[in-house]
């Protein structure tokens, strides 16, 4: 609805539009019977007390701003209610009534966020599809040319560019098969199309291994009617059915109603209704299996909280979701549930799908630790009080697609990111022994790392460390125990692009998934090859680059494409082939995570200050970074 001014904002309208206009200039235009006082100033934020309670100190006496804005300029304040802006420096309180100014038009500044949702809308208006992307490449290399062709200096030097692309040799590798539930009996075996990969239907199968969700709970933020209740909760068991999970049925369902109207009320309560719901079956002396969050709309600051409070407080499953999305055009969407009975089967410990024994690469027929790194930096702008969060996993079974976490948060160089991940020797003993735990006492006898998030400048740096502090890891736990040890950075950020020249391709002109390319723009040293593992939907597809820093295995090539490209079928939350393989991806999911719990601990962004730089003393410091590498007791909580 409209916000009534005369009675002033609440914290939470308060906070969303200090949030918006930080940062922001606008004009201030005082009419005083001496004509209209004009001034610009940036603003710095939207202050918590409405305007007749701020005080400011004019001549050593305090004064409310309504009344020295009457005294002084002889004008009265028509919203007296209304917030103050603190615009131009910090060092200074200068406090204006927000109806004078008016907002100018001007860029977003560089520093400032774009809010999520003008992100995913400028990513869709800014895709270039294949064909015009080749085009654009094209002109630009033509415009170069012709500068080159008539230059003197590059006349005399003999230098001359070629007008065209490079043409290159590429490989298709063939499609894993993907393997369900043996349900006796149809086939559980699911071929993939190979003129069309990159993606597959799960049809009548079931998930290898379903999860048992006999004790859950709804609690709806998105004022459900009983119908719509009862509807999305029948929609959960008989998809669920479908694909292999036992939910109960809707007398076992605890129903637990919130409202999203009043932002700072409903993250106050969050916490009383998820220990309600835990302490509904602790008395009824069942094991609560996962809770089900309806939102209203999109609101991170409540999800970031959610998770917290889940993964780490009260160590309950929680799966959050969007009524808009459960309801895509107008019914209740079987895809979207199924899609979301993806992500629950694997964080209640289920298996989804794995690759089938008949295309499964011989590395992985052998006791092997996959394993996956990502750092993840803050924003330039948080650099002072926001560490780098390092993540790592682990696959600790046979089919690689259940994967233990290490969490590591390191402060980072002040001038530049520090990309090594320093307590490696620590974090590969844990993830050694929980292999060890798992297997029944069986020892890894290789051991491949994908390390993502790793620029070409820091690869000896980190290799150097990173292989040395895994090493002796190995050697720690066992006198003599060194498994030959395959390090791979796994780059996405470059600017290589494929444009098929036969009719390899999908629809919309993107190469097909599996597209190889290891010889021709390569390397000519080092083991490096280019991976296009996805579908590309969206725009023109990035390849992954590949390359292998070192190897005490001697793998072929062709095996660790194949291991790669395999690797990117096993990512739970769909039934596509993704760009990264599932170890990087997980990797950088559980990084996200951790930063938002540590965000939550820390209560920077929607915790109790605002603006400013947040000091916490070393203590604090100490005892959040013990919180967030304690990590969360249930694995695979991220996905």
């Amino acid at each position: 609805g409209t916000v009534d001014l005369g009675k002033g904002l609440t914290e939470e309208q308060r906070r969303a539009v200090s949030k918006d206009m930080e940062g922001l200039k606008i004009k201030y235009e005082l009419p005083t019977p001496d004509g209209v006082r004009k001034r610009q100033y940036r603003v710095l934020e939207v202050r918590r007390k409405p305007a007749k309670e701020e005080m400011i100190n004019v001549e050593g006496a305090n004064i409310s701003v309504v009344k020295y804005f009457m005294k002084q300029y002889g004008v009265s304040l028509k919203y007296p209610n209304l917030p103050c802006l603190w615009v131009g420096s910090r060092d200074r309180c200068t406090f204006i009534p927000i109806e004078f100014c008016t907002m100018m038009s001007q860029p977003l500044p560089r520093r400032k966020k774009l809010p999520d949702e003008a992100i995913a809308t400028m990513i869709r208006q800014t895709a270039v599809k294949p064909l015009d992307r080749q085009k654009k490449i094209m002109e630009g290399l033509q415009r170069n040319n012709e500068k080159y062709k008539n230059d003197p200096y590059a006349k005399e030097f003999g230098i001359s560019l070629s007008g065209t692309m490079t043409k290159l040799t590429g490989r298709i590798l063939d499609p894993p098969s993907i393997e369900y539930r043996d349900n006796g009996k149809d086939k559980n075996i699911v071929n993939i199309n190979k003129t069309n990969p990159g993606k597959w239907f799960q049809d009548k199968n079931t998930y290898l291994n379903g999860a048992d969700v006999s004790n859950w709970a709804v609690l709806d933020l998105a004022q459900l009617n009983d119908g719509q209740y009862k509807e999305v909760v029948q929609g959960f068991v008989t998809v669920g059915k479908e694909n292999g999970i036992k939910f109960g049925g809707v007398d076992k369902v605890m129903k637990v109603r919130a409202s999203m109207k009043d932002m700072d009320e409903v993250l106050a309560s969050i916490e009383d209704h998820l220990v309600r719901i835990g302490h509904h079956f602790q008395a009824a002396g069942t094991k609560l299996d996962f809770v089900l969050i309806i939102f209203a709309f999109k609101a991170g600051s409540l999800y970031d909280k959610i998770k917290h409070l889940g993964d780490m407080k009260l160590n309950i499953s929680t799966q959050c979701c969007l009524k808009a999305n459960l309801y895509k055009g107008g019914n209740l969407s079987k895809q979207v549930v199924a899609n979301v009975c993806m992500k629950i089967n694997s964080k209640l410990g289920g298996i989804n799908h794995v690759l089938s024994k008949g295309c499964r690469p011989n590395i992985l027929k052998r006791p092997v630790m996959i394993m996956g790194a990502d750092v993840s930096h803050p924003a330039p702008e948080c650099r002072s009080f926001k560490p780098s969060i390092a993540a790592v996993v682990a696959s600790v079974e046979p089919k690689a697609v259940n994967y233990e976490v290490q969490v590591r948060i390191q402060d980072m160089g002040l001038e530049s990111n520090e990309e090594v991940i320093k307590d490696m020797k620590e974090v590969t003993r844990n993830l050694l022994l929980k292999f060890f735990e798992k297997n029944k006492g069986r020892k890894p006898e290789k051991i491949v790392m994908f390390r993502d998030g790793c620029s070409e400048g820091q690869f000896l740096t980190v290799l150097a460390k990173e292989l040395m502090a895994m090493r002796e890891a190995c050697m720690e736990l066992e006198e003599g125990y060194q498994p030959p040890i395959t390090y791979l950075v796994v780059q996405k950020r470059h600017h290589t692009r494929f444009f098929p020249s036969d009719t390899n391709k999908y629809r919309n002109g993107n190469a097909l998934a599996g597209t190889v390319v290891d010889q021709g723009i390569n390397h000519p040293t080092e083991g490096d090859f280019y991976l296009l593992s996805h579908e590309g939907i969206q725009g023109t597809s990035r390849p992954c680059h590949y390359q292998v820093l070192w190897d005490d295995s001697d793998f072929s090539a062709d095996e660790l494409e194949v291991l790669s490209y395999y690797l990117c079928h096993l990512y739970s939350r769909c039934t596509r082939a993704v760009s990264y393989p599932t170890p990087t991806y997980y990797s950088h999911l559980v990084a996200d995570r951790a930063r938002k719990h540590h965000n939550e601990l820390a209560s920077f962004d929607g915790g109790s200050t605002s603006g400013g730089s947040m000091e916490l003393t070393d203590n604090q410091k100490r005892d959040i970074k013990k919180a967030v590498e304690e990590g969360v007791k249930k694995a695979m909580y991220f996905v």
